[in-house]
């Protein structure tokens, strides 16, 4: 009966099942619509990688908060009476075993407590020797048993916490990796927002792995904390339960083969205490040498995507601004020739203007000389005119006029038509009376 209840008593206290709930009861609403909001989805629903990352984080924290129960638990036992009074002179050894039956009947759920346990062990190791003159050698060293079961029983977190970055790494190299294949130099403005997306989820992935471990370190230090204040009063209660309890063996003090063994024993513990700490030494740098190890590889990798990353955006945009460039240059030269066709239609129309203009100019001063001529004859008539009034009374005005007008047509012929509207002149002699 008791294993079945401690069967059911792990998986009840399951830290894999509770978390695997958590996470059902996290992602399902948010699949279904429920609960739609926008950064929980970009960077908790957004890749299968953050769904991953999330559930190992409810995994540890379930872990964590498991642990920390429990030990509210065992500080409710500590403060429960649960041996005999220390009579006056204390009790014989052969004692051992009323107090080890007293133990056995508390509850189950009580037997794996620090507190019980440490008890029991200490109780058995009395019983075994048939004497408590080392009894506070051994408590030392069930104190330095539960220090190191306290630290193994925080793997479980310890690896989470551990992980959880590796799989945002992970998550970046995949989103690093979405994007540098999205990548086209041909169609740059079509292909760019799908390289931006693929750096997004790939910065997505970091952010949400260094929050989730982060807040797991936190808590984890918590629960460590409560868990050796746990154990500093385990300690205090089993000294107050147990040294001094029995009564000391006035033979084995006589007896010289007694203390012979006595300081053998004593050498052979204080060798396996130091055998113990060089182990552990050993242990903690071996284990710091490989985390160290890890994050040389990590940070390598690390460098070796930038740099790859680097050099094709850079290429990439090497070969775009080329691009640019030639169409730029190509557009230029075909502005020039434009320009240079149009400056040369504008000279070629100018040049035409000003010999129009020339032209104008020189009819202008053709004209001018015309009217000139024009009136200069337009004198000469009205001297002719003149002349002709004060000679029609002479008798050779007939042979005048004759001269008058072979003179003006001589004129006329020189002058051209440069004047049609010209005033004539009438040669012919104003009709008179009779000739005298």
């Amino acid at each position: 009966m008791n294993s079945l209840n401690r069967v059911v008593r792990r998986l009840v206290w399951s830290p894999i099942l509770w978390g695997a709930g958590a996470t059902i009861a996290f992602f399902v609403p948010l699949h279904a619509g429920v609960w739609s909001n926008p950064f929980v989805m970009r960077y908790f629903a957004s890749h299968e990688v953050e769904h991953v990352a999330t559930c190992l984080f409810f995994v540890g924290l379930a872990a964590l908060v498991i642990k920390v129960l429990r030990l509210q638990e065992q500080f409710k036992i500590i403060k429960t009476p649960l041996l005999d009074a220390v009579p006056r002179g204390g009790q014989p050894v052969v004692h051992c075993d009323v107090l080890l039956n007293r133990l056995s009947k508390q509850p189950w759920s009580w037997q794996e407590s620090y507190l019980v346990r440490r008890l029991s062990e200490a109780l058995e190791y009395v019983h075994r020797k048939n004497s408590a003159e080392t009894l506070d050698d051994e408590l030392r060293y069930l104190s330095d048993v539960d220090v190191s079961r306290m630290h193994a029983s925080y793997a479980l977190p310890r690896i989470i916490i551990w992980a959880i970055p590796i799989l945002g790494l992970l998550g970046t190299v995949i989103g690093i990796t979405a994007a540098v294949a999205n990548l086209s130099p041909e169609s740059l403005d079509t292909s760019l927002p799908h390289v931006t997306a693929g750096l997004g989820v790939a910065f997505d992935h970091t952010a949400l792995s260094l929050g989730l471990s982060m807040g797991l370190m936190f808590v984890q230090f918590f629960a460590e904390r409560i868990e050796h204040h746990l154990l500093a009063e385990v300690d205090a209660r089993v000294a107050a339960e147990l040294v001094g309890r029995f009564q000391a063996d006035a033979g084995a003090n006589a007896d010289p083969n007694v203390n012979a063994l006595r300081r053998m024993a004593e050498t052979v513990m204080q060798s396996s205490e130091q055998l113990v700490q060089r182990q552990t030494e050993l242990w903690q740098s071996a284990i710091g040498a490989t985390h160290q190890h890890w994050q040389q590889v990590m940070t390598g990798a690390g460098q070796k995507i930038e740099g790859s990353l680097t050099k094709s955006l850079s290429q990439s945009l090497r070969e775009h601004g080329a691009a640019l460039a030639a169409a730029e240059q190509a557009i230029a030269e075909q502005n020039r020739k434009q320009w240079g066709d149009m400056q040369k239609a504008l000279t070629q129309s100018t040049t035409a203007i000003t010999q129009q203009q020339q032209e104008l100019v020189r009819q202008g001063e053709v004209l001018g000389k015309v009217v000139e001529a024009t009136g200069q004859v337009a004198r000469l008539e009205s001297e002719l005119n003149k002349n002709l009034e004060a000679l029609s009374g002479s008798h050779n005005f007939e042979q005048t006029v004759l001269s008058l007008s072979a003179a003006i047509q001589l004129l006329t012929g020189r002058l051209g038509q440069g004047s049609a509207d010209g005033s004539r002149v009438d040669l012919k002699a104003p009709r008179s009376g009779k000739a005298a």
